[in-house]
């Protein structure tokens, strides 16, 4: 196995959980592993240490008999030989896992360059270097509106600093997950705590000086700051992969069948260095998760030790995240992306709280988007607090298993007026798109086709 991720780690525990006796070996350029990167901005943010981000130690490993080899890079395969070189050595292999993750996006930007610019990877020394810098500055700069640059303004604006800005080339945050509509109602949930955003804009070129670095912008505004943090996304990492001549998709990830094999059938992979499919229409996509990649494994696991029996169903592009106190959660696809496909589209946006005031209910905003001709829904969107990601993953099922709307509207939900609403927002959602379907003179569908 190749890689010190979830994909690698759940799935040398799959096999041996299934009593499966083979010889496994794991190989890491990283000198530790099995630990979430996702977690680092809260490292940063001092809520956990590192070593809380971990979930297997090496005593773990030698127990489950699997051979952890760390530091080590893999320098190319051989598939015909069926061996990988590692330090000179050929190691054999019956059957190899790659699981490379992604490597960040690096902006080609005149003067982008030198310690003040700095990128949080999923390797545990960039978030020390980042560490490191913080205390010398007061004035940061985010390039990027995903989730990491959202996650890094609210650490910066929560160790005290003076200016935050955020410099985004789309038109609103988190403009992958979100519609512009939502979008909006989120930025305010920034601009409130004070970050400072500037949409449909980029670096044109920086200049680093003794004490600081500035940026020049598209709109010929010049920001000056103490360092800059570059959030532009991810690149799945396929570079050995490409060069043991295994197919590369479309969108940069390595090719994989149902059963996550590669186009060498002795070779699997699995997480953000593989290109997988969207559950609901079938698009490839590039999905950077921890449970994509933890489900990766279990299924490369299965696949390893019944034969190819267990098939990987897709993503549906799930997303949640918690900024500043509001949680965002989204999954499915969008309003503009499905538009772009041609679908009719039914969508509707409400407010509500999720029970009474008086039990401590909170406000929060519901995006629903339906497919008028299938009539089930196609994906949610929703801002509001923590119990926002359980409902998501209420609808997420609705969503994957494409329920017709007229049997998502006479699902009973848990009701008392401590825990929730005798009319829950989806459900009122769901009935306002059917109320929409039987004005364009559509019958309403029970039975999925």
């Amino acid at each position: 196995m190749v890689g010190g991720g979830g994909a690698c780690i759940v799935g040398a525990n799959t096999l041996r959980v299934l009593g499966n006796p083979a010889q496994i070996d794991i190989y890491t350029r990283r000198d530790r592993t099995a630990y979430t990167p996702c977690e680092q901005p809260f490292v940063l943010r001092d809520i956990l240490s590192y070593n809380d981000m971990f979930y297997a130690t090496p005593s773990w490993f030698e127990r489950k008999r699997i051979g952890l080899h760390t530091e080590k890079n893999v320098d190319s395969i051989d598939r015909e030989k069926k061996t990988i070189k590692v330090d000179g050595k050929d190691i054999p292999y019956d059957i190899l896992v790659i699981n490379t993750g992604a490597r960040n996006k690096m902006p080609d930007i005149p003067g982008l360059t030198g310690d003040r610019v700095q990128y949080l990877t999923t390797e545990l020394n960039s978030a020390k270097k980042i560490e490191s810098i913080m205390p010398k500055g007061k004035r940061a700069v985010i390039l990027g509106g995903g989730i990491i640059g959202l996650e890094m303004a609210e650490t910066l604006i929560k160790k005290a600093y003076s200016s935050v800005s955020m410099i985004v080339s789309s038109a609103s945050l988190l403009s992958q997950q979100l519609d512009p509509d939502m979008g909006e109602k989120f930025y305010h949930v920034l601009k409130d705590k004070g970050v400072s955003l500037r949409f449909s804009t980029s670096v044109v070129r920086a200049e680093s000086g003794k004490d600081e670095i500035k940026l020049f912008l598209s709109n010929g505004e010049t920001v000056e700051a103490d360092w800059v943090l570059v959030a532009k996304g991810i690149i799945p990492d396929v570079e050995l992969a490409r060069d043991a001549g295994l197919k590369i998709g479309k969108t940069g990830g390595i090719e994989v069948n149902q059963y996550l094999q590669t186009s060498d059938p002795c070779i699997y992979a699995g997480g953000d260095c593989i290109e997988a499919w969207n559950m609901l229409n079938g698009e490839k996509t590039i999905t950077a998760l921890a449970t994509h990649s933890n489900r990766n494994g279990r299924v490369i696991g299965r696949n390893i030790h019944f034969g190819n029996t267990v098939p990987f169903l897709g993503s549906l592009n799930i997303f949640g995240a918690e900024i500043f106190g509001t949680t965002v959660v989204s999954a499915g696809i969008k309003e503009t992306a499905a538009k772009k496909e041609g679908l009719e589209v039914l969508s509707i946006v409400r407010k509500a709280t999720t029970r009474k005031k008086m039990f401590n209910g909170k406000d929060f905003w519901a995006k629903l988007l339906a497919d008028s001709n299938k009539q089930t829904l196609l994906g949610v969107q929703m801002l509001g607090p923590r119990e926002v990601s359980r409902i998501g993953e209420r609808v997420l099922l609705m969503i994957g298993e494409e329920i017709p709307l007229a049997r998502i509207s006479q699902y009973e939900t848990i009701f008392s007026p401590p825990l929730s609403n005798a009319y829950d927002l989806i459900t009122n959602e769901v009935d306002i798109l059917i109320g929409e379907l039987l004005k364009m003179g559509k019958s309403v569908k029970w039975l999925r086709k």
